[in-house]
């Protein structure tokens, strides 16, 4: 494909003044004073709608780069929404990482503030959409792992639109001799998901990404401990029961949360005693038998564990209290320092201990958000005993270190991440990403299922599903049914369900496991991001699923032979607007539980309406 650009080099002993440049139809500002850097951008089109501006730093003598920020604003031509980064204000204070809200309002200028990203926190981008799901503007920055901001504002002056801004580099990082970095403009009006999933390909080649392998049990759904049994009620025998229960409605993988580890006490605080990773003997009297037990049933076991923090009362605090960042008051624990070697090599021969030692299959690992430079106390040099400068660098590496470590051990690893640390760089060391913890909120786990999926290469995970035991069957359903395009984990106590609900999970798991490649791996289109989506297509090969979460009118670009129509609505009834012949079907019609209701012939041609009872499922073929 033929590009063309525009270069202009500046070797300046000090960059001092803007920079303006023409990027499209966009008049593009890089700021910044840097004494020690020269700076070369060249403005490249890689395509009718696409732009790319490199930016080059060059010295002669190793320095940390000087703050830059690169300016410009948008008009606002039928923009009414943006997708942007979860990350955190990058003007707060270290706190719990729950507060973050899903963007989709775009603030005006004056209240505008940065998020933060790095390799542990999202990542750098921000798509501008339509209510018709058209792109309007993809931008994204290929530097994946050191700090990066993003700020957007609505302004009315000189012309309606919004100011958006990215910041280099203002984070302590590293120092360089070079430094070359991307920003990519798309503004072809094409459906928003290809713009994202395009993305994704490019910050792939860009930093020449390896994902990571993905084992065949990590896209058959799990059964989680954490919201059924807590802390408290974590034991072998009760683990046993529910796995038991687990297999019968059709999980595969269990995960063990917190709760398991050597003298948890949680009256001394939540991390308390993180950092050793060892077995708590009260709670299981022989582990490795254990595990066996589940195994048996046919369940891989998985450990939740934590390696951001060490705990005041662990035996490992008194040798690594002096390598930490910061203490999370919240936790009762100590944020740890990845720079020191001494630090990575504890946490990851535990964890490659636990691994080989017990027999287990992977690891939930929790919390890895909390590392990076936003956190970290300014200014820290590298020396005493640190062997990176870079926060982000080094926290990496100790990831990459537990990933590879435990693959030479277990070829079928299974490693599971949160969010918000999903960044494509992590995505070569885990093979799942879960939602954020967002119990029993259907919008919350919909939208943030959907929102990671086109951004990243492994499997979506739903937070563990969990409900009231006096639920409605149909509307118990709807928190599997919404969140039917990510692997369920399901997480409520099993022994304490009626039966219909039971039957519900198994009628339901088992619709899902027919259809698990297409759900997870298929190409998708999600629809009405602007209002947490209204309805998801899709297809892989000859199969297509539609589920529908808000009653809309459904304009499908397939029905393939082998359908799966999911009524995730309140509604009992369901319209189609196709906008070409499908041709005839013949259509099954199930309640939530798989009692058979009908059976019928439909043209899916024009408008098409078919009554379904909520949470019911439609087959064809």
């Amino acid at each position: 494909m033929k590009t063309t650009a525009l270069t202009i080099l500046l070797f300046l002993a000090q960059i001092t003044i803007a920079q303006s440049y023409p990027v499209g139809k966009l008049d593009l500002s890089i700021e910044g004073e840097d004494k020690n850097f020269s700076r070369a951008v060249k403005v490249t089109t890689i395509a009718p709608g696409i732009e790319e501006v490199e930016i080059s730093l060059s010295t002669q003598k190793k320095a940390i780069p000087a703050p830059i920020t690169i300016k410009f604003k948008q008009a606002s031509i039928d923009i009414q929404s943006y997708l942007g980064p979860y990350g955190a204000d990058g003007l707060n204070e270290p706190t719990s990482l729950y507060h973050y809200p899903i963007s989709r309002m775009i603030p005006v200028s004056f209240n505008a503030k940065p998020a933060f990203t790095s390799a542990m926190m999202d990542q750098p981008s921000m798509t501008l959409i339509n209510n018709d799901n058209t792109n309007r503007l993809t931008l994204a920055v290929s530097e994946l792992v050191y700090p990066t901001t993003l700020q957007i504002g609505e302004n009315e002056e000189n012309g309606v639109g919004f100011d958006i801004k990215i910041g280099l580099f203002s984070y302590v990082t590293t120092a360089l001799e070079s430094y070359k970095v991307k920003i990519r403009f798309d503004n072809r009006a094409i459906n928003y998901n290809d713009a994202q999933t395009d993305l994704l390909e490019w910050w792939k080649v860009e930093n020449q990404l390896s994902f990571a392998s993905i084992p065949k049990k990590a896209h058959a759904p799990f059964y989680c401990t954490w919201y059924a049994l807590k802390t408290d009620g974590l034991n072998a025998k009760n683990i046993e029961q529910q796995a038991e229960l687990a297999v019968k409605i059709g999980c595969e993988t269990i995960i063990v949360d917190d709760g398991w580890q050597k003298a948890y006490d949680a009256k001394s605080g939540y991390c308390a005693y993180n950092g050793d990773w060892k077995i708590n003997t009260q709670r299981f009297t022989d582990f490795n038998q254990h595990v066996e037990k589940v195994h048996d049933l046919g369940l891989k076991y998985m450990l939740w564990v934590a390696p951001s923090m060490i705990g005041e009362k662990s035996e490992i605090y008194e040798k690594l209290k002096d390598k930490m960042l910061y203490k999370a008051d919240w936790a009762s624990a100590w944020v740890v320092d990845p720079r020191f070697p001494e630090v990575r090599k504890h946490l990851t021969d535990r964890l490659v201990s636990l691994l080989k030692d017990s027999k287990i299959d992977g690891f939930k690992i929790d919390f890895m958000d909390l590392i990076n430079s936003r956190f970290a106390p300014k200014n820290l040099p590298m020396g005493n005993g640190r062997d990176y400068e870079s926060v982000e660098e080094a926290t990496v590496k100790l990831l990459a270190d537990i990933y590879s470590q435990t693959k030479a051990i277990n070829p079928d690893v299974l490693i599971e991440y949160r969010q918000f640390f999903t960044n494509p760089v992590l995505q070569q060391y885990a093979n799942m990403f879960r939602a954020i913890d967002c119990p029993n909120n259907i919008l919350e786990n919909r939208t943030r299922t959907l929102d990671a999926r086109n951004l990243n290469k492994q499997v979506i995970h739903a937070d563990p599903l969990a409900w009231n035991q006096n639920e409605d069957t149909e509307i118990a359903a709807l928190q599997l049914l919404q969140t039917f395009l990510s692997v369920p984990q399901i997480s409520t106590d099993l022994t304490k369900m009626s039966s219909s609900h039971l039957k519900m999970l198994q009628f339901l798991l088992l619709q899902w496991k027919e259809f698990n490649e297409v759900l997870t791996r298929g190409q998708a289109y999600n629809y009405g991001p602007e209002a947490n989506y209204r309805w998801s297509e899709v297809s892989l090969e000859n199969k297509t699923a539609v589920v529908a979460y808000q009653p809309t009118v459904i304009s499908p670009k397939n029905i393939n032979k082998n359908l799966l129509i999911v009524n995730a609505t309140h509604k009992n009834s369901l319209v189609f607007d196709c906008n070409k012949d499908f041709g005839i079907r013949n259509v099954f019609i199930y309640n939530c539980t798989g009692e058979f209701i009908r059976k019928e012939k439909i043209r899916f041609n024009g408008l098409v309406k078919i009554n379904v009872p909520t949470a019911g499922i439609i087959r064809t073929n």
